[in-house]
């Protein structure tokens, strides 16, 4: 990447951005962030008692409360953030955008949740208990009581049901991404207006970490009902609430007065602003017309070493998350459906080389098939030995061209490569074009936007993809069910191993650490072999935000912490 001059491109692209939301004619202009309210004087006391002194007929205007430090909560504020994906709709049950959850989340309930602070930890959100039977199979839930929608309306368990029941057990016409997390769940109840039980029909250790999935949106069911679906319209229980919509440039979430947890939040509200263009989205930063870029629209490195020269106030929070750029090959096509071909492809990519160039250096090698260095992964003993994953390349590059005359394409072939408008994704396309010449296979770059992509992707209707995707959670049955389960629903490339179902399910099943982890590394195993996904480089992700924004940092996936309840503004 060629070095920017910053001091005008940043300014004259930050301008050009602000004239064009300037004339849209349903657009807000972007706001500058409202300070928190100015501290409230003294009132007027008449001093009683017997040494009390009558007031002062001119009394001087007593002084102001002293603010609360920095590191204290305070209220109010209008929390900007700048995202630079555009939302096709608002039903999160039926998608998978990790864009789409940056500006719903703050509107909407979960049954349980990972603590903004502890990532790792699960914490009760409409649920204020459970309890586990003895036998693992009962997950009984008590839930907060009080709990109303943003119309007014009250929440009971049997909401919770419903919402559950749609995403678990989906009805006729609903799409649910991630039903198939969920085998294990044999009924959820709901016996009365604050409890709801699940029901499994085996032991699962994972379950509570699926249940915290942040997309798992309790919704208003009349709202459901009525219509269908929710992809018009924005109603929960959350700690922020819609305020207005313009479509393509912001979404406005106000406080929610009658919010369940006392105190919270702290935010009058939080304003998302939809900036496509990379360069004006930091443009905005820079200027403070937004406050936080989140990790899931982060910059590279070197941008994020370029915005932050000058700026001791502005933060930077990087990290190596379960998200991913890879090769998708559909195995019920020809020749995507030899194991040699696919075989062959994973053996020529260097890994290596797709890290330096894919944004710009600031991705890890895609080795392995759990995120490096989760308790999950592969020893690195082992990766290194693994065909396609060894140095030097030559003798890889040698044995992938040996495979695809096996196959009969001894002079390669011709294959057509879509891939999406997304950065992350058009770079892994023109890279793995690059490596798959290297062995003959000459592919044609077809570039759709992003819904249109992903909509051919659930279908089945590509010969390969490149794309970029990832999980909200390290767990593997999460992200080795996602992408490699017999039918799941981001399983693009319809590939199916009987041996694979079989292993995943034991590791499901098993509540030893040690044994189950002994079957996530054979999983792992079977994957390298039978090549249904490519991953070419783990996504080692930014995020930025001004010193402003109190009591936030970005997890360690790009779909976790988008709640803000607990966050405030202190410049």
């Amino acid at each position: 990447m060629k070095k920017k001059n910053w001091s005008w491109m940043v300014v004259s692209l930050f301008l050009a951005v602000g004239l064009i939301l300037s004339c849209a004619p349903a657009a807000p202009s972007a706001p500058t962030p409202k300070s928190p309210p100015p501290a409230a004087k003294a009132p007027a006391v008449t001093p009683t008692g017997p040494n009390a002194k009558a007031p002062s007929p001119a009394p001087t205007a007593p002084a102001p409360m002293p603010k609360p430090a920095a590191d204290q909560p305070r209220s109010g504020g209008i929390l900007t953030i700048g995202s630079r994906h555009t939302i096709p709709h608002f039903d999160m049950h039926q998608e998978t955008s990790a864009g789409m959850q940056i500006p719903l989340s703050p509107a909407y309930s979960v049954l349980v949740r990972n603590d903004s602070q502890d990532e790792d930890k699960v914490i009760g959100d409409l649920a204020r208990s459970w309890e586990v039977s003895p036998d693992g199979l009962a997950y009984t839930f008590r839930l907060q009581q009080g709990v109303k929608f943003h119309d007014g309306k009250p929440l009971a368990a049997e909401d919770v049901k419903f919402n559950l029941d749609r995403v678990i057990f989906p009805p006729r016409g609903v799409r649910s991404p991630r039903k198939e997390l969920y085998a294990a769940v044999e009924k959820i109840e709901a016996p009365d207006p604050v409890t709801v039980k699940v029901t499994l029909k085996y032991p699962q250790a994972s379950l509570l970490q699926l249940l915290a999935i942040e997309k798992n949106f309790i919704f208003a069911p009349y709202v459901v009902k009525e219509k269908g679906d929710m992809k018009a319209d924005i109603l929960g229980s959350g700690p922020f609430k819609l305020q207005s919509y313009a479509r393509d440039v912001s979404l406005k979430l106000q406080k929610n007065p009658d919010y369940y947890v006392k105190g919270r939040p702290y935010l009058d509200g939080i304003t998302v602003f939809i900036v496509t263009d990379e360069m004006a989205r930091f443009a905005a930063l820079r200027t403070k017309q937004v406050l936080l870029i989140p990790l899931v629209a982060g910059p590279t490195d070197m941008q994020a070493k370029e915005l932050k020269t000058g700026e001791p106030r502005l933060m930077v929070g990087s990290r190596l998350t379960p998200n991913m750029t890879s090769l998708i090959p559909n195995t019920k096509v020809d020749p995507w459906n030899d194991l040699r071909v696919r075989q062959a492809v994973n053996l020529a990519l260097d890994r290596e080389a797709g890290a330096k160039v894919i944004r710009a250096g600031s991705y890890d090698p895609g080795y392995g098939y759990a995120l490096p260095g989760s308790p999950w992964a592969l020893p690195d003993s082992e990766i290194s030995t693994l065909p396609g994953f060894r140095k030097p390349k030559d003798p890889d590059i040698a044995e992938a061209k040996k495979l695809l005359s096996q196959a009969g394409h001894p002079q390669g072939f011709k294959t057509t490569l879509m891939t999406s408008t997304s950065v992350y994704a058009k770079e892994t396309a023109e890279f793995a074009k690059d490596q798959l010449a290297r062995i003959g296979i000459n592919a044609t770059i077809q570039v759709l936007e992003l819904a249109a992509s992903r909509d051919r992707l659930f279908k089945g209707t590509f010969e390969l993809a490149a794309y970029a995707d990832g999980s909200s959670h390290e767990e593997p049955d999460l992200l080795l069910n996602e992408y490699y389960l017999t039918g799941s629903a981001k399983n693009y490339g319809a590939w199916s191993n009987f041996t694979y179902d079989q292993l995943y399910a034991g590791q499901s099943r098993a509540l030893d650490p040690a044994k189950r982890k002994e079957l996530v590394w054979e999983m792992q195993r079977v994957i390298h072999k039978e090549a249904p996904k490519m991953i070419v480089t783990w996504g080692k992700y930014q995020a930025l935000w001004w010193s402003d924004v109190k009591n936030w940092s970005p997890h360690k996936s790009v779909k976790r912490n988008h709640r803000f309840e607990d966050v405030w503004l202190a410049p």
